[in-house]
C-alpha cells in the first residue's frame, strides 16, 4: 500500500504521528510518501515501511504543493499498489484519476484543508479535489462525528468511517514543570488563517492589562508566515509579551508542553469548521500533557472537550470571551485542576495511539478481508531455526591482525575463478552473541574476477573488539552459533 501526506515526517504536525500509526498497525508493505527537509534523508524504513521524501524546495506553498504531487504521481505509476491512502485531497485526485487504471482500492482521509489566506482559488482548487477524492474513494475517513454528518449528505453510509486523532499519551504524561512568577500561555499549530491567531492577540492585549503574562506562539514550518506573525505581534503591541518560534523537534514537544500553565488551542469562525468540524492534535497533546486548555468551541472541539469539565470553550472569534476565560482559568486554582484531571483521563480513553492502530486494522481487514488476520506467533520470526546461520559461500578471508580500528580490509580475491564469487565477513560486537546479529552486520561483497576489492569497517561498529576471524566454510554450508561460540 501507498500512504501519502503534504509533511515532513517525522516532525511536529499531525501528519507525523497518523502516518507512523498507520505503517505500525498495517500488516503489508508499505510504502510512504512525505515532504523532505534539510534534517530528513530521502529515503529512510520506518520499521517494516519504505519512507520516501520529496524535497520542495523553498519556493511558496502552492509551488511546494505541484512538485509534491508529481512526486505522488510518479510514485503511483512506478510501483503496482494494492491500496493507496491519502491524507489530503490533492493527492487523492491524482489518485482518482488513475484508480481505474491501475486497479487500486483508495482510502481518503480528511486531514488537510486549504488556508483561507491564500484566497478564493485556492480554496476553489481544494473543494474540486475534494469532492473528487470523496466520489472515487472506497472508503472516507474523517476524524469527527461531525464530518461524518456532512460527508453522508454525499457519500453512502457503508463508506464513511471515524477515524479519530491519536497520540502517544506515555510520552505526553509530564506533570507541571513551570516554576515561573509570570503564568505562560502556549499555542502550538499552524499560523494559518483558520486558526485565528488574530483573535489570540486581541485577547492577550486585554490580559495583559489586569495582569502580566507571557505567551509562546510556535509550529509554523513557513518562514514568510512566521515573519508576518512577528508584525502582527508587533502591531498589537505585544512584543514584550509573545515569542513567536518556528516547528519544535517532535522529541521536545511534550516538555514545552509541561512548561506551560495554561494552552490555547484557537479555532476561526470559518464556515469549514462549523460544518466538518476540527479537532487539532495539539490539543490532545495538551490534555495528556496534563494542562489547562481553553479552545474554541467548533464543531468536534466541543464533542471532545466538554465545557467547563475537561476545560473551557470560547465563541470562536470572540476576543472578549477568550480574554475572560484565560483570566478566570489562571484566577481559579481548583478549575484548574479538575479540569486537567478529567481531560487527562479522557484522552487516554478515547484518543491514544493504540487506539488509533486498532482502529486502522479494523478499517483495513473490513477494506481487504483476511489481509490483517494473521497469527502473530508464526508470522513475527524467521523460517529456520534459531540460532542456525547460512553462508552461501566463502572462499577467502582477510582477518587483519590489528588493534587499529581505522584499518581497511584490502586483498586481491577471486583472481583463480572464472565466475563471480560471494565473500561474506560477519562482524561481532562484544555486546550481542551471534544469535542477535542482524544484516546491517553482514557484509556482503561480489566481485569479477581479478577484481581488487577495498572495505572499511564500518563507522557505527568503531567500539567493537575487532573483526573475529571465520575459519573457510564450505559452500551452502551450516555452522551453528551460540553465545558462547559466535564464529
Amino acid at each position: 500500500m501507498l500512504v501519502t501526506a503534504f509533511a515532513a515526517v517525522p516532525g511536529s504536525s499531525p501528519h507525523g504521528a497518523a502516518l507512523l500509526a498507520i505503517a505500525a498497525a498495517v500488516r503489508g508493505d508499505v510504502d510512504l510518501v512525505t515532504v523532505k527537509t534539510e534534517l530528513l534523508s530521502h529515503v529512510e524504513r520506518i520499521g517494516d515501511a519504505r519512507m520516501f521524501r520529496v524535497p520542495v524546495g523553498e519556493a511558496g506553498a502552492l509551488e511546494q504543493r505541484v512538485t509534491f504531487d508529481r512526486a505522488v504521481a510518479r510514485q503511483l505509476e512506478a510501483e503496482p499498489y494494492d491500496v493507496v491512502h491519502v491524507r489530503g485531497p490533492f493527492e487523492g485526485a491524482i489518485a482518482a484519476d488513475r484508480k481505474h487504471a491501475f486497479g487500486f482500492q483508495l482510502v481518503y482521509e480528511m486531514a488537510t484543508f486549504p488556508d483561507e489566506a491564500l484566497g478564493a482559488e485556492v480554496e476553489r482548487r481544494w473543494s474540486e479535489a475534494h469532492a473528487k477524492s470523496i466520489e472515487h474513494a472506497d472508503l472516507v475517513l474523517v476524524p469527527t462525528e461531525a464530518a461524518r454528518r456532512a460527508v453522508l449528505e454525499s457519500v453512502p453510509a457503508e463508506r464513511v468511517v471515524v477515524l479519530p486523532p491519536g497520540i502517544d499519551v506515555g510520552s505526553f504524561d509530564w506533570r507541571p514543570a513551570s516554576h515561573e512568577s509570570v503564568p505562560r500561555l502556549l499555542y502550538l499549530g499552524s499560523f494559518t488563517a483558520d486558526r485565528d491567531l488574530a483573535t489570540v492577540l486581541g485577547a492577550l492585549r486585554r490580559v495583559v492589562q489586569t495582569r502580566p503574562v507571557r505567551a509562546l506562539v510556535a509550529g509554523e514550518t513557513d518562514r514568510h508566515r512566521r515573519e508576518q506573525m512577528r508584525a502582527m505581534v508587533d502591531a498589537f503591541q505585544l512584543g514584550g509579551v509573545v515569542e513567536v518560534r518556528g516547528e519544535p523537534p517532535p522529541r521536545t514537544l511534550p516538555k514545552i508542553i509541561a512548561g506551560a500553565d495554561l494552552c490555547l488551542a484557537p479555532a476561526s469562525e470559518a464556515p469549514r469548521f462549523q460544518s466538518l468540524g476540527d479537532l487539532p492534535q495539539p490539543l490532545l497533546e495538551y490534555l495528556a500533557c496534563h494542562r489547562p486548555v481553553i479552545a474554541a468551541g467548533v464543531p468536534g472541539v466541543s464533542d471532545a472537550l466538554r465545557d467547563e469539565q475537561d476545560g473551557l470553550l470560547y465563541p470562536p472569534g470572540d476576543e472578549g470571551a477568550l480574554a475572560d476565560a484565560i483570566l478566570e482559568m489562571l484566577r481559579d486554582e481548583s478549575l484548574r485542576d479538575r479540569t486537567t484531571e478529567s481531560g487527562y483521563r479522557r484522552v487516554r480513553e478515547l484518543f491514544s495511539s493504540g487506539a488509533r492502530r486498532r482502529r486502522i486494522a479494523e478499517i483495513y481487514e473490513r477494506l481487504a478481508p483476511g489481509s490483517q488476520d494473521a497469527d502473530p506467533w508464526d508470522e513475527s520470526f524467521e523460517d529456520g531455526e534459531t540460532g542456525a546461520l547460512q553462508v552461501a559461500s566463502i572462499s577467502s578471508l582477510v582477518t587483519p591482525d590489528t588493534g587499529d580500528r581505522d584499518h581497511a580490509v584490502h586483498e586481491e580475491i577471486g583472481a583463480d575463478s572464472e565466475e563471480p564469487t560471494t565473500h561474506n565477513a560477519l562482524v561481532i560486537t562484544d555486546s550481542q552473541s551471534a544469535i542477535e546479529l542482524d544484516t546491517s552486520e553482514v557484509l556482503v561483497v561480489k566481485t569479477q574476477p581479478g577484481e581488487e576489492i577495498t572495505r572499511d569497517i564500518p563507522a557505527h561498529l568503531d567500539t567493537d573488539p575487532g573483526l573475529l576471524p571465520i575459519d573457510t566454510i564450505a559452500p551452502e554450508a551450516t555452522r551453528r552459533t551460540t553465545d558462547t561460540d559466535p564464529g
